[in-house]
């Protein structure tokens, strides 16, 4: 009785680990299937987008309809930023698409700047067609190339998910895929002309010369402490430090690692700038733990670090709270001014307010003194050239940069429609209405659209 019994469960463990495997085996298979569909689904979507990127540009050169190249400029600029995504969803591991990535950036945000150029009355000129032109060429020549891989996709001879293409997993097939996706990109860099125009994506905005980086330039060992002192360190804990590399970038600066005695991995990641030793970014990698402290207080902590290293004066602006961490915006203040363009942003634990994060490149890139334009309007003239169904809650000035990264003093007018919030920026000068954000406050935090 008692071997039939032994017997028995016996049978059950090897049933229940059995079953256990075929769970997670069918789990693996599910989920991979999902992950595959979802880049099918990716590829399929950047086709689509680029095949109409072709016919909008050939319509733009068709039509005489100001109405109608308004409507199709918009649109290329949708679609653009929808081939943006699209493509940077695809699992290329560390195939670089930086050039097919700023040809839809380019195209999407030209065409915007065309449509803005005809709504206020102005003509497109003989130059910026021969552009459109140019953007035609070489979405057609785009269009060819993915159509050519879609027939290997579609009949299944090439698979996304069968660890190719993730980093690191590069020595098994298809590489030829990623290589074509390669190649693709690197024609975009050798023959696509360089567009050159007042937008986020112009290349004299691509290689703006930081404003904020002074000083001597700084030795590795330097950086290191420089680190060091930075750091949010509030456990006094005790990390070996390493130089790893150099980034490049607008702001060249030495890569610095802290790792823990005896850790599999480097817990805090360091950026400290070659000139002047300032600290771009950095990050602490460590588990977070359960929420334990509110926003305010998030802020409150977040502002006297900033102070303690330095940064005074500063005003949050917005916050965002994800995975028991939130990342809040701090801008400079010149007098009574804000200075966007200057922000820093930090990431709080929720579970202790340590400081985990912290990106200074929009302080380093356009930081410097200043000399401010007067002002020419009263609030109350901004009040007047309001709409009359906004109920004004705060108005102060603000120096906000348009997309080509000009700068604009404005009045930032806080308002509100009914239930829903505003910010509504007015030129200060000459009474320009320059931008509209509306701002959507959720339980994780205030973002703006």
């Amino acid at each position: 009785m008692k071997r039939t019994y032994l017997w028995l469960i016996g049978l059950l463990i090897i049933g229940g680990i059995t079953f256990g495997f075929w769970s997670v085996s069918n789990r693996a298979y599910s989920a991979e299937n999902a992950l595959e569909a979802s880049y099918q689904k990716g590829f399929f979507d950047l086709i689509e987008q680029v095949n109409n990127l072709d016919i909008l540009i050939s319509k733009s050169l068709v039509t005489s309809s100001d109405a109608q190249r308004i409507m199709t400029f918009t649109t290329i600029w949708h679609q653009a930023e929808g081939a943006r995504t699209s493509l940077s969803q695809l699992p290329l591991g560390q195939r670089d698409m930086t050039n097919s990535q700023k040809f839809f950036a380019q195209l999407g945000d030209f065409s915007y700047s065309l449509a803005k150029k005809i709504v206020n009355g102005e003509k497109v000129t003989a130059d910026e067609w021969k552009k459109i032109e140019n953007f035609k060429k070489y979405s057609q020549a785009l269009n060819k190339k993915l159509r050519e891989l879609q027939g290997d996709v579609a009949a299944g001879r090439i698979k996304w998910e069968n660890r190719a293409f993730a980093a690191g997993r590069m020595k098994k097939l298809p590489q030829a895929m990623a290589d074509k996706f390669s190649a693709i990109d690197q024609k975009l860099k050798d023959e696509a002309p360089t567009i050159t125009y007042d937008g986020p994506f112009s290349d004299h905005v691509e290689n703006i010369k930081p404003m904020g980086v002074t000083g001597a330039s700084v030795t590795e060992l330097q950086a290191k402490g420089i680190a060091a002192d930075f750091v949010d360190n509030p456990g006094k804990v005790s990390y070996s430090t390493s130089v790893t590399g150099k980034a490049k970038g607008i702001i060249p600066a030495y890569n610095i690692e802290f790792s823990r005695k005896g850790g599999k991995a480097p817990e805090i990641l360091i950026d400290v700038s070659e000139k002047g030793g300032h600290v771009i970014w950095y990050l602490n990698t460590r588990t977070i733990g359960e929420r334990k402290i509110d926003l305010e207080k998030a802020v409150d902590r977040a502002r006297a670090f900033l102070n303690s290293r330095g940064y005074t004066d500063m005003e949050p602006t917005g916050s965002l709270i994800q995975d028991n961490t939130v990342t809040i915006t701090f801008v400079p203040k010149d007098g009574e001014v804000l200075l966007y363009p200057d922000f820093i942003k930090t990431e709080v634990a929720l579970d202790d307010g340590q400081i985990v994060g912290f990106d200074g490149m929009g302080y380093y890139t356009f930081h410097r003194a200043r000399k401010l334009p007067p002002v020419k309007l009263s609030k109350q003239d901004v009040i007047d050239r309001l709409n009359k169904n906004l109920k004004v809650d705060r108005i102060r000035l603000a120096i906000i940069p348009d997309p080509a990264l000009k700068e604009k003093l404005c009045y930032e007018v806080d308002a509100k429609l009914k239930d829903e919030r505003y910010f509504v920026y007015i030129n200060a000068e000459n009474g320009t209405e320059e931008q509209i954000l509306k701002i959507v406050e959720t339980d994780n935090g205030t973002m703006t659209m």
